[in-house]
This record gives structure tokens, sequence and C-alpha cells, in this order.
């Protein structure tokens, strides 16, 4: 079984297994027959999405979709879609009024870049931070009109836990948004992806552009970075997507050390 990935800051690892290589392309990874041997034990490990009961609501309580409603609606007045001369788009979110945060590879080889506010404002910024490591960078934008996210807990993000991630498609309308679900992946898949525990997987169809965008809780905090997903067939493993978001827990203190 084989199936590709957008983004670049995650690297995969071992036989038939291919690194991510340079940003914006796409990289086939082939599981090989351990797809069909670890289906039966794979697909037990994981939350069967499809037939997880309604969560009871009390009364005067909102709703999930009431909730994802209202985290969408703060959220995109947080972000920015990033567009660069070599089509390479992206996403970032702002923080401390004046910074936005976005994945390094969004502005690989990228000799200048347009910053889109929700209002469709366009600004200029300066990049004060790249790391490649992490896969994050920072930009200084002077004109903002202000505003931060504000950092929730990734370790804290349960399997099976909703959470909403905004972001800039490449062929689709900026500004748009998916929800997802974090998934248990399974020992094997987990050691063969060589996702140790520098991402969080999530059960969530984010395309090309979503890369560097801001993922919500329910209860509007950020607690990841979007960063790549996997394309093909993943049924084996009963899912019907795979995404990679980077902990906000993670880069916190990057994050913070050159946001002054």
């Amino acid at each position: 079984m084989a199936f590709s990935f957008t983004g670049c800051g995650y690297e995969a690892e071992g036989e038939n297994v291919l690194s991510a290589g340079l940003p914006g392309g796409e990289t086939e990874v082939d599981l090989g027959a351990s797809a069909a041997e670890d289906e039966t034990a794979e697909s037990s490990e994981l939350p069967q999405s499809e037939s997880e009961p309604e969560p009871s609501v009390s009364e005067g309580e909102a709703t999930e979709e009431e909730k994802i409603e209202a985290v969408c609606g703060a959220g995109m007045e947080m972000t920015f879609c990033i567009f660069t001369p070599n089509g390479n788009n992206g996403t970032g979110f702002l923080y401390k009024e004046k910074y936005v945060i976005t994945n390094a590879h969004v502005l690989y080889e990228a000799d200048a870049f347009t910053l889109v506010d929700f209002k469709g404002q366009e600004h200029k910024g300066a990049v004060i931070f790249k790391d490649d490591g992490t896969d994050i960078a920072i930009i200084q934008v002077d004109d903002c009109q202000g505003g931060s996210v504000e950092f929730g807990d990734s370790d804290s993000v349960s399997v099976g836990e909703s959470v909403v991630l905004i972001g800039n498609p490449v062929d689709g309308e900026p500004f748009s948004f998916c929800t997802g679900k974090r998934v248990e992946l399974g020992e094997k898949l987990h050691q063969q992806l060589n996702l140790k525990d520098l991402y969080i997987p999530l059960d969530a169809n984010i395309v090309s552009g979503y890369s560097g965008g801001p993922v919500f809780n329910l209860d509007g905090k950020l607690i990841g970075i979007s960063n790549a997903a996997f394309l093909g067939d993943l049924s084996a493993y009963n899912l019907k997507h795979l995404s990679l978001i980077i902990p906000i827990n993670r880069v916190m203190e990057q994050i913070e050390t050159n946001c002054q």
C-alpha cells in the first residue's frame, strides 16, 4: 500500500519510505505488505468515527456545531492568507498583535510574499525568524489592527476530540475551514511514519495551502499548527484522512522567545 503526503516539515524513515524532500512537493510513502498484516490490529485500535454516538448536550449548553461556528468566527479574524510568487501559498495566524506565525516551508524560496487578512486588506511583513528543523517561521507585520490567538495546551487534546482547522487552500476559497478529530494510529503505523511525539495525527481533510494555519480546540484555544496531509487510500487503517499538526506546546517557547 502506498500513499503520498503534502507538506514538508514531516519526514518519514524506514524501508520503502521516502523523506519529504523539498517543500511544496508530494512524496510517496510505501507501507508495503504491512498494511494488510496490520489491518486487524490497527483497526481495533482506531476510533470508529462513523459509529460514535452524538454527545449529549445539557440544556443551555452550546452544541458542537454552535461551538465550531463560534471558533471559526473568532479564529478567522486572527488568520492570514499568505501568497507567494512561486505559488507555494499557505496560512498563518496573528500573535501578540504584530506577528504572524506560519510554517517555514511556506516561505521556501519566496523572495516576496503578501499577507491578506480576513477583511481582505493586504499587508507587507519581514521574516524575523525561520527554523527548518521545527518548520516554524515568524513574520513581523507593523500595520495590523491588533489581536492575538490564545494558546491552549496541546498535551490535553484527547483521542476523539474535535478540532477546527482554518486555511488558505490553493485550489479553493481563502479562509476555508474543516473539522477533524485526534486519532490513535496504533504502534506499528506510528513507528513506520516516524511520528515520535512531534506531531498530533488528525482524521482531517486538509489540502495544500493549509500549511501554517491555526488549529483550535472547541474552546477557541490554539493547540497546533497545520503541517502535512497524507493522500491516498487509508481504509486499511480505518481512516478517511490523515493530517499532521505541530503541537503548540512543542514550539511555544521558540515563538515566545522571538515575539517580544
